[in-house]
């Protein structure tokens, strides 16, 4: 359940919003039961429990955010080369000899269209498998039509292409990895628990007539 709503991050929002404005709702509800917010020692602990968690959870989100703001980096770099390593293989392609030339280029067609599949498919969904299988199967048939070339044209340039190539079906396993190293679910459970008890504490701090808004 946690990994389809950090899947679906809008669903997550709107799960989220409502669940702790419920948990509000408890908080006020439970301070009117027992008047916890007419005592002043008891909302002066109140107040100091909200504060302390108000504090840890700013710092567990400038934490998270610090762990995300790389992986975002990282999968954009990754991007950029493999886009760079497939335009280079596809020059180098034309120094190959006939038939394999426009086999490979035309395969190669087919795979820039399966990494933009693969780049909009949303994660966790049947689409990002499928985009996935069709990614290796081309792999596999430009890596035959390398070997067929490097039979038929031991070469330096057939060399050149083989290692671009190369580089290419590394670089798209790297983007799969980055994508997979994802922030921990222990990091979001903490950070909903925190926010729990922080609206919690906040409601039952506060009194009715401040509004239920803010």
């Amino acid at each position: 359940m946690t990994t389809v709503l950090l899947d679906h991050p809008l669903l997550l929002a709107v799960c989220l919003f409502v669940f702790l404005m419920a948990v509000v709702e408890s908080g006020f509800r439970l301070a009117v039961l027992t008047g916890a917010n007419l005592d002043n020692d008891s909302r002066e602990q109140i107040a100091a429990s909200r504060d302390s968690l108000g504090i840890l959870l700013s710092f567990m989100l400038g934490f998270t955010l610090a762990m995300a703001l790389p992986r975002f980096d990282l999968r954009k770099h990754l991007v950029m080369e493999e886009a760079n390593a497939i335009g280079t293989t596809s020059l180098r392609a034309g120094l190959l000899p006939e038939p394999q030339r426009s086999q490979v280029r035309a395969l190669l067609l087919q795979y820039v269209q399966a990494r933009r599949a693969y780049s909009q498919a949303p994660p966790g969904e049947r689409e990002m498998t499928t985009t996935i299988d069709r990614t290796k199967a081309l792999q596999s048939s430009l890596w035959q039509k390398a070997e067929e070339a490097a039979r038929q044209s031991p070469t330096a340039m057939t060399a050149q292409f083989v290692t671009s190539l190369n580089d290419a079906i590394d670089l798209s396993e790297k983007r799969l990895t980055a994508l997979e190293n994802r922030i921990p679910a222990t990091i979001w459970l903490m950070l909903v628990l925190i926010a729990l008890m922080t609206c919690f504490t906040l409601a039952t701090g506060s009194a009715r007539d401040s509004g239920w808004l803010p």
